[in-house]
């Protein structure tokens, strides 16, 4: 009559039991990465995946590799799903109709343009799409974001990590090279503020290089960054409904977007309280932490490297590609 009760209760424990040492892992890597974010102003994300790094030949012990491979894709979805609680529609009610006309008109461009330049130069279409959101939408987030929803074994982990690393270095340089280039290119606040908004990768990247124009420039480039991050909604849907449409069983739907959007929907009609949505936010930041570490110890830089020139030709060309269509929309349209 007692039997019952320990196979009911063993199971949880034992997969804690199992999972432990791989998810402490990642999440003091995670902590260490943020620690050094907060006193020396380098990206977290890319701190915890370079500690990662590091811990790669540790990956592959027997007690690590279930907690780090639970740590790579099941916290990766969590995280993905929370990040609807940073994104909302009352964000961009500010916002008129030019920053609209730009993000609509380029960021299709530069997702059609990854597709077409990784075919040629022989990349897998994931890794193009992975590519291609990361430049036309918001950078790391939406490189994960496309990442997770992919069928399982679609994308390759070392090909994801080329993408977050060089896109993350992508975006510093951009934050640091393009407010000058607007002095040169004679624009005004509003242009200038369009301008570094649709182009930069990052949100407090895209935000840190407005403000360094002017603050009317930078309030422009934050609205512009969020209309493009609002854009990652219906991307993430579109594409884990068409890769995953007519396959056998259910289990391979991308669930964990219902959460993204239901997030997004309640931050859309203000039912989130602040205190709420801060903390939703944070977690979802936590967890994108601590799959960086997980993929980074994963993933050897040796198998890092031998991607070659392709992957970081991919992404130069589409931020080259991005911030030109700017230009020339930002020629086209009657800007100040």
């Amino acid at each position: 009559m007692n039997s019952p009760m320990p196979l009911a209760v063993a199971p949880p424990w034992a997969a804690l039991k199992r999972l432990y040492p791989g998810v402490s892992l990642c999440l003091v890597l995670a902590l260490a990465g943020s620690f050094l974010a907060e006193h020396y102003g380098a990206p977290a994300l890319l701190l915890a995946l370079l500690l990662g790094f590091g811990f790669a030949s540790q990956a592959g012990e027997a007690r690590l590799q279930a907690g780090v491979g639970f740590c790579a894709r099941r916290v990766l979805r969590i995280g993905v799903a929370l990040l609807g609680a940073r994104i909302g529609l009352t964000q961009l009610q500010e916002i008129g109709w030019l920053p609209l006309a730009v993000v609509l008109t380029s960021v299709p461009l530069i997702l059609a343009a990854a597709l077409w330049l990784g075919r040629w130069l022989g990349l897998p279409a994931p890794h193009s799409l992975v590519a291609g959101a990361a430049v036309a939408i918001c950078g790391v987030s939406a490189a994960v974001a496309v990442a997770a929803v992919l069928p399982a074994g679609r994308l390759e982990e070392r090909r994801l990590l080329g993408v977050v690393v060089c896109i993350t270095a992508l975006g510093t340089l951009a934050m640091l090279g393009l407010p000058p280039l607007t002095a040169l290119l004679g624009y005004g606040d509003v242009a200038s503020g369009l301008f570094l908004g649709a182009t930069i990768h990052d949100v407090a990247q895209a935000a840190g290089a407005g403000y360094l124009v002017s603050d009317a420039a930078g309030d422009v480039a934050t609205l512009t960054k969020l209309l493009r991050v609002a854009l990652l909604v219906p991307l993430v849907l579109a594409i884990g409904l068409l890769l995953h449409r007519g396959q056998r069983g259910a289990g391979e739907f991308p669930w964990f977007l219902l959460g993204f959007v239901a997030l997004f929907a309640a931050n859309s009609l203000g039912l989130l309280p602040p205190g709420l949505r801060e903390l939703l936010v944070s977690a979802s930041q936590w967890c994108l932490l601590v799959t960086m570490a997980a993929l980074g110890m994963r993933t050897s830089l040796r198998d890092l490297l031998a991607q070659g020139w392709r992957p970081l030709s991919l992404l130069c060309a589409l931020s080259a590609a991005l911030v030109l269509t700017v230009m020339g929309l930002l020629a086209l349209l009657p800007v100040a």
